[in-house]
């Protein structure tokens, strides 16, 4: 399993307990979703308050009526990410998953 970070088009440079984390999280966050069953790869994207989720270059749909599953992920992400180094003052973030 292989993670990686992009911060407005830039590579995030990881060390391997960072990249494991990470890597760990987006798989839990898969496994917790419908429509996720048989991931290989996922990106999470996020703009602002958005948040995109490609499995297996699909588009998983995280409105659900509410759209709590979207604002979920993407917190939990920015969570997860608010003490790496080289994210600050971003536009967009990508987070590539390879299971």
């Amino acid at each position: 399993m292989k993670a990686s970070l992009d911060v407005d088009g830039r590579a995030v440079e990881m060390n391997p307990f960072l990249e494991t984390y990470l890597a760990n999280v987006c798989r839990a966050i898969l496994n917790s979703l419908k429509g996720t069953e048989g991931a290989q790869r996922a990106l999470f994207r996020i703009r602002g308050k958005e948040l995109e989720l490609l499995v297996n270059d699909n588009p998983l749909d995280l409105h659900m009526r509410t759209a709590f599953a979207m604002v979920l992920v993407r917190d939990t992400l920015l969570g997860v990410l608010a003490h790496f180094r080289g994210v600050r003052g971003w536009k967009e973030i990508q987070v590539k998953l390879t299971l």
